[in-house]
Formats: structure tokens, sequence, C-alpha cells
């Protein structure tokens, strides 16, 4: 490997390199873009992968799911990028089953919220682009949040909005943020209303404290 190249680099071929191990090192999610994607470097990791490495990246992902460590999952999924576009294939189709059945096991809301306000979330399932995937993650936003215009769930809705949603999805998630948009419009009118009379009142107050001061001198 090239001693010469950044430091950011280098560290980014460090981690490409991890795809020859059992993936036991693996903490952090690589990428190709940039100049990465073109070097010899990345080249000759690519061409080296097998279809033992594919079996050994597949068993870590299932690990990361049965201990629902999402962190380690998007950290892994990553990886896919290494891979010929034949495994990719499989990779993904994998990750997506695991990720149905970690999403069915989810038990209340602050596992629900955890996951949709996972750094990694988005990205995963952006990247599976899986109708039963972004359907079933979709069903328990609805349910949690389409009905209860919450701080956490504006957030998670602004999350939703980025996602590969069909039009039906994204029409409820876009008249959701613009309902909390009009309560929040109505709120701050009334404040200012609210300010407008007070403001009224203390004029109205003072002029009759001059008027009876004046008419005691």
């Amino acid at each position: 490997m090239n001693q010469n190249h950044p430091p950011k680099i280098k560290a980014m071929l460090d981690r490409m390199e991890l795809v020859k191990t059992d993936f036991s090192g693996v903490t952090m999610s690589i990428s190709l873009d940039g100049n990465i994607r073109n070097l010899p470097e990345t080249d000759e990791i690519r061409s080296s992968v097998t279809s033992e490495n594919t079996k050994q990246l597949l068993a870590a992902l299932n690990d990361a799911f049965l201990k629902q460590d999402l962190a380690r999952v998007s950290a892994l999924y990553s990886y896919v990028v290494l891979f010929p576009e034949k495994d990719q294939v499989e990779i993904r189709q994998a990750i997506s089953r695991d990720f149905l059945v970690y999403i069915k096991g989810l038990k209340n809301d602050t596992e629900v919220n955890a996951l949709f306000l996972h750094p990694g979330f988005s990205n995963l399932v952006t990247g599976l682009n899986d109708k039963e995937v972004t359907d079933l993650q979709f069903k328990l936003f609805s349910r949690y949040h389409l009905d209860d215009k919450t701080t956490v769930g504006k957030r998670i809705a602004a999350i939703q909005k980025n996602l590969p949603l069909s039009d039906d999805q994204k029409k409820e998630v876009t008249d959701y943020l613009n309902e909390i948009k009009a309560e929040k419009e109505k709120i701050e009118q009334k404040k200012d209303y609210t300010k407008t009379i007070i403001v009224i009142v203390l004029m109205v107050v003072l002029l009759i404290i001059r008027l009876v001061l004046r008419a005691n001198r």
C-alpha cells in the first residue's frame, strides 16, 4: 500500500482492508467517494474479495442484527460496495430479511424511536431500497406518530421525507409536517395577539394614571 497517501485516505484504505478478515475489527463505515474509488489500492482490494468473504460478511451482519447493534449493521453494510454486483444483490437481500425481523421485534415507542433516530437508519433504508422494509418501517411511523404531533415525531418525519417512500406515503409525511407548521404558526399568532392586548392594557392603565394625577393637582 502506498504510504504517501494523506492520513484520511490511508485510514480509509486501512478500514477497507478489513474486508479480507472476519470483519470482527469493523467499527466504522467505508466509502468509495472521491479519489478513493479510482486508487490502484482500491482496485486491488475489490479484485481480491472472495465468496468466503461474502459468507463472512453475511455472518457478521446476522450477528449484529441478533445483537440489535444497528451501528455495527450500518458499518458492515457499507462494505457491500467492495463486492461484485451478484454478491451485492445476495448481501442486500439477506440484510433486508434480517432488517424485517429486527423491525418486527421492536416492542415499544422507545425502541422504535431509537431505530428512526439512529444515524445509520436513513442510509440503510435508502441503500436497500426494499419496498417491504420501507413499508414496514413507515407503518411504525404511522402507528406511533401520525396522530401525535411531537418534537420527536417532527424529527422522524423529516427523516422519512428523504426515504424512498411511495407517493401516498410522502403525501402523509408532507401533510404531517404542514400540520405541525400550521399549529406552530397558530401558537405564535396567539402569542403575538396576547402581547398586543397586554401592551394596550398597559397603555390604558398608564393613561388613566396620568389623568388621575393631573386631576389631583
